[in-house]
């Protein structure tokens, strides 16, 4: 852990497409941090801009585990998917998933934490705060963005069918039936390279 004492900011200006910058430093830089404010126009690196519901509405290739195997719960699953990828959805079991980077995940609340801890990812961020019938939140891992629904129950799921789709800016939302009482972006990933 370092003190704040140890921390140099240094701030280049470039003014061409591409420059070389250098600098003096009385002690060895562990890390230079690349354009922490975003503020230059540029490609941003896969892992540094935050997850959002859109990733998988735009990837044809999204790949769709419904949790819920039969009834009522099931029938609304597959409605909510078609409604969120504007497409019939692609099936499939984790299995099945081993080249995809999209899949959309969609259950009741006590299916969706098991199957979550099941495939060891990290269960519902605790930074949303607020208690509902339904919450909708996208991760990344390995390279792969998931995009979790999970409800309180089948009515709950089906009240997501007509305004989940509208809300692809957003990282996570929660849901009071079909009212959204939260919602926000998690922070992007600033790209940093650690020196030796």
């Amino acid at each position: 852990m370092h003190d704040e004492e140890d921390v140099k900011i240094k701030i280049f200006n470039m003014d061409k497409e591409s420059q070389t910058f250098s600098f003096e430093s009385r002690a060895k830089p562990i890390k230079v941090t690349l354009d922490p404010d975003f503020r230059l126009f540029r490609r941003l690196a896969p892992d540094e801009s935050p997850p959002i519901l859109r990733q998988i509405m735009v990837d044809h290739s999204t790949e769709t585990i419904l949790l819920s195997e039969k009834g009522e719960a099931r029938d609304v699953s597959q409605e909510l998917a078609g409604k969120l990828l504007h497409r019939t959805p692609k099936i499939a079991s984790l299995a099945d998933t081993g080249k995809v980077t999209s899949i959309l995940v969609i259950g009741l609340q006590d299916q969706v934490s098991k199957w979550l801890d099941l495939n060891k990812l990290p269960p519902r961020p605790l930074n949303m705060r607020h208690d509902g019938t339904a919450y909708a939140w996208a991760i990344r891992q390995d390279g792969v963005t998931f995009v979790v629904v999970s409800a309180k129950d089948a009515p709950s799921l089906q009240s997501l069918v007509r305004p989940l789709p509208h809300y692809g800016r957003q990282s996570y939302i929660v849901f009071d039936g079909a009212k959204a009482i939260e919602r926000g972006t998690w922070p992007a990933r600033v790209q940093g390279i650690m020196l030796n």
